[in-house]
């Protein structure tokens, strides 16, 4: 339990703690206990109770409640994301855990909050479109890679939809594809006025969205606003669909 201690030398400090950073340092706990040979899993009830013996927290009714709901809270969010898992299913049903092969790249990973954020989001989520290079970039947290491959998608469905040249391409592809009067996209059944919106609307997220990632800039460090940002190329894609 040297991990928590260090981290947190008074349980005060483990209290006020941000529940992701709880999550960090048990999951790090979690890998580093369970490298050892000796003890190669562990229980959930086992933390508190070390981290209450002689060397750690200095016991009372009161810590040991607040060190159960603390530990119990971050024990929830390492098994839901997948980052502990069972060591088989007899042990499993015993409470105790191992570090997943997930766990130990999260631990790792330099960004955690980044990746325990990665792990509420699944494939079925975004259209289902969105291609292999675009999805396995966002795994692993680059999202600028992510963002140019999901739109480069949409780029190609667009020039293949509307039957247009290999060299078209970007801002300057969604405005033939979608010009209100002749664009081969166009919705013939709305009325002029969102015809101009709907061109507007896939020349702007060209030009906003999807170009500054083609050129390094900018660089997107933000788990929610990458995924608002592949959403945003699913969006655009269904329009694609139906058009």
């Amino acid at each position: 339990m040297n991990v928590i201690l260090a981290h947190y030398p008074s349980v005060e400090q483990l209290r006020a703690s941000p529940e992701l950073d709880v999550e960090r340092t048990l999951l790090r706990c979690v890998v580093e206990y369970c490298a050892d040979g000796m003890h190669p899993m562990i229980t959930r009830d086992a933390i508190p109770t070390m981290l209450l013996e002689p060397g750690g927290y200095a016991y009372s009714v009161q810590t040991k409640s607040d060190l159960e709901r603390i530990v119990a809270r971050a024990w929830k969010g390492l098994d839901d994301a997948g980052l502990i898992e069972e060591p088989d299913s007899h042990n499993g049903k015993n409470g105790y855990r191992v570090p997943s092969a997930k766990g130990r790249s999260a631990h790792a990973a330099t960004d955690y909050t980044g990746v325990r954020m990665r792990t509420k989001f699944t494939r079925e989520m975004f259209h289902p479109g969105l291609p292999d290079a675009a999805w396995n970039a966002f795994s692993v947290g680059d999202y600028d890679t992510a963002i140019f491959e999901a739109f480069k998608s949409l780029e190609v469905a667009v020039r293949a939809k509307g039957g247009l040249a290999s060299t078209d391409f970007g801002a300057a592809l969604m405005k033939k594809a979608f010009d209100p009067d002749n664009g081969p996209l166009r919705d013939l059944a709305a009325p002029r006025s969102r015809r101009v919106a709907r061109c507007d609307l896939f020349t702007g997220a060209f030009g906003e969205i999807r170009n500054p990632k083609g050129h390094n800039d900018p660089t997107i460090t933000d788990t929610l606003i990458a995924v608002e940002e592949l959403m945003t190329a699913g969006v655009l894609r269904r329009i694609v669909d139906n058009a």
